[in-house]
């Protein structure tokens, strides 16, 4: 998609999901075969071990009496939150150059502003977890099975420092099993495993941003949540498939720690594409003089 302009509403026609899904589905075998030369137990048992070093700081960050401490204090939540939430303070210390606005964005946004979006976002999360069902979840035959729709309204967001990959990343901070981690990489993998298609689509594939002005490309930081965690999912059951037949068993309390390492894999593989998506021609030029 352009930046500035709106997503073709087309990505959530029926034939244009099956056809994304059959796409994935295709490349997916060859991007495994990739991923099975690894140490698949030791990495994929690491990948969950990093991620329980972390969590503890998301389940402080998002407990919801520990928010309401801050009601009359909202200034101090901001402050709370550039130091003790990691993925804020993960975009707050980037050097990448499109991150800047990301910064911008933050010293302007108020703590009330803030407070309000994560506390909506903790109270999604434990209405969610209240129904969630792990067969119920692997048997979601639509994105709108999976209920992650309301994430796209404006109460759980905040311009420019809040959107759906932070969203994402306060969620499965808590519960990886139920929510799949909309990182950079796990939308550049989808980029990947589509095999660069865009279906028809006008300004080229769903899981890029390209902004004309500069001719560079970024993963899609706009992307829907809803059909994220549907592709994620898709996803996640080949790789769960694939992993069983090297005798390696999934457990449904660690589901997308597991999604994530395969993401991780399949944008690290493509690394040198990325960059030359990311940074003009003229940048480029720039460090070879």
């Amino acid at each position: 998609m352009l930046r500035g302009q709106e997503l073709d509403r087309r990505i959530y026609e029926p034939d244009h999901i099956e056809a994304v899904t059959s796409e994935i589905r295709g490349a997916f075998p060859a991007a495994f075969s990739s991923f099975r030369q690894r140490p698949l137990a030791q990495d994929l048992q690491a990948a969950i071990q990093a991620f329980e070093r972390e969590q503890p700081s998301y389940l402080r960050y998002m407990d919801l009496e520990a928010l309401e401490e801050f009601e009359d204090n909202p200034s101090a939540f901001k402050s709370e939150t550039k130091k003790k939430c990691p993925i804020i303070l993960h975009c707050l210390m980037s050097t990448e150059e499109f991150m800047k606005s990301y910064k911008k964005s933050f010293n302007e946004i108020t703590g009330r502003e803030l407070l309000d979006a994560v506390r909506k976002i903790a109270e999604f999360g434990r209405r969610y977890m209240a129904n969630f069902d792990d067969e119920a979840h692997e048997r979601a035959q639509s994105y709108s099975d999976l209920g992650l729709g309301d994430l796209q309204e404006k109460q759980y967001g905040c311009p420019g420092v809040i959107g759906y990959g932070v969203q994402s990343s306060l969620l499965y901070g808590q519960y990886p099993h139920a929510f799949a981690h909309r990182s950079q990489n796990a939308v550049w993998s989808l980029y990947f495993l589509s095999n660069r298609q865009d279906f028809g689509l006008r300004h080229g594939s769903e899981f890029l941003i390209v902004q004309p002005d500069s001719g560079t490309c970024e993963q899609n930081f706009f992307y829907p949540a809803d059909l994220f965690g549907y592709y994620a999912l898709r996803v996640y059951l080949m790789l769960k498939e694939a992993c069983g037949c090297e005798g390696i068993t999934f457990h449904s309390r660690y589901r997308y720690i597991y999604l994530s390492l395969f993401c991780d894999h399949i944008a690290d593989v493509n690394r040198q594409s990325i960059e030359c998506l990311k940074w003009s021609s003229e940048h480029v030029e720039s460090h070879w003089r």
